[in-house]
């Protein structure tokens, strides 16, 4: 029971750790996300083919996350996504849950203000080599592209799609 104990009264001082009030304004640039989109998908590889459906981002967990949710897909699957600014790693961190069982976890990425671009890439030492990105040329536009490769170059993976954002 003390074990238990310790770990409920040190949950709130590991959040305060993991989130602080300085992240407020990094999380804004998260707004870009919110609301209703439709999504003009492109897989190029391994199996080149396209796909339309819908998602949605609204803030929850007291502005803390970002979720998103797609609308079912043509396949049947849908996808949850969870988002925020991790302070501690400076960058944006995406969870992405699948309804097939696969997941993608984006480690913190980086925002150019200048470039209206988010970047996603993965850390040294991974197995994959990924980048990931998101392009805003406009509040109602958005441009994503990903490409995963194994560890000998070889692409495994590669999507490109683009977010309109609907009227409602």
């Amino acid at each position: 029971m003390r074990s238990r104990s310790m770990l409920l009264t040190s949950a709130p001082l590991l959040a305060l750790c993991l989130y602080s009030g300085a992240a407020v304004a990094d999380l804004k640039v998260l707004d870009l996300f919110i609301g209703s989109w439709d999504i003009d998908a492109e897989t190029l590889q391994p199996t080149p083919g396209t796909a339309h459906y819908s998602e949605r981002y609204d803030w929850v967990l007291d502005g803390k996350f970002l979720r998103g949710e797609t609308g079912r897909k043509a396949d049947g699957s849908q996808d949850i996504v969870f988002g925020t600014y991790d302070a501690q790693a400076d960058g944006y961190t995406f969870w992405i849950f699948s309804s097939s069982g696969s997941f993608i976890y984006l480690p913190p990425g980086s925002w150019d203000e200048r470039r209206r671009i988010m970047e996603w890439r993965n850390p040294k030492g991974f197995d994959l080599n990924y980048y990931s990105s998101c392009r805003f040329p406009d509040r109602d536009n958005r441009y994503c592209d990903l490409i995963m490769k194994d560890w000998k170059g070889q692409v495994i993976l590669e999507l490109k799609w683009h977010a309109m954002r609907r009227a409602d």
